[in-house]
């Protein structure tokens, strides 16, 4: 009678206690009493949005100022490229800033100063 009644008790009693925690064949269950997106177990972090940096293709003079080719565009200083601001152009450098920081790109050398 015990060898009989044994299997039968332990197949109810994890039966009960997989309902009590919210798994049903194995999937869970979400709280329809909890507020909404509490039952997301899933832990979210905030991540920033990757800034891509301008790409600087040349720089020549023309009528005694320095203009620079940067993603495909022909930009002066004041001008705007990928939300950075260009600061100033010299021989080898474009300056340009984002978010109160200066950033100094070189036309020969991918190396990103600030």
């Amino acid at each position: 009678m015990v060898k009989l009644l044994l299997p039968i008790f332990i197949l109810m009693s994890s039966t009960f206690a997989l309902a009590g925690q919210g798994v049903i064949n194995g999937n869970v269950l979400d709280d329809p009493t909890g507020p909404w997106g509490a039952a997301d177990p899933i832990a979210r972090s905030e991540t920033k949005a990757k800034v891509h940096i301008p790409r600087l293709q040349a720089i020549f003079v023309r009528d005694n100022s320095h203009v620079a080719i940067m993603n495909d565009k022909e930009v002066t200083a004041g001008s705007w490229v990928s939300g950075f601001q260009i600061r100033r152009i010299t021989d080898d450098f474009v300056y340009f800033i984002r978010n109160d920081k200066e950033f100094r790109l070189s036309l020969f050398g991918s190396k990103i100063k600030h």
